[in-house]
């Protein structure tokens, strides 16, 4: 790509109060005010980036989907779904629901 695709400036005055909250959407979302900008003008919907402990629950959440769908798979494959298996699943649930009920 030779140049840029963005040739075009638009000076903009904004209040002390507009510039508080253009500073303040910009945080809550991760985004640049720029990007923030132009995500509104193209009527994107701007969302709060997640907090940091979402990353982490949704990473043991995974793992813990991962190992219930190998137990699942495990039971399929044999036609039986085991009690150990199916304790297996209760207890994975149950993490899942710990997890989540402690970081929301």
């Amino acid at each position: 790509m030779t140049g840029r695709k963005r040739r075009h400036v638009i000076p903009l005055r904004l209040t002390e109060n507009e510039l508080k909250h253009l500073n303040r959407l910009a945080a809550q979302s991760g985004l640049s005010r720029e990007k923030l900008l132009r995500a509104l003008i193209m009527g994107e919907t701007i969302r709060p980036r997640p907090c940091t402990h979402h990353e982490d629950l949704l990473r043991k959440v995974s793992g813990l989907c991962n190992n219930a769908n190998q137990v699942a798979h495990r039971a399929n494959s044999t036609g039986v779904a085991g009690q150990e298996s199916v304790d297996k699943m209760i207890r994975i649930s149950q993490e899942i629901w710990k997890e989540v009920k402690n970081q929301w």
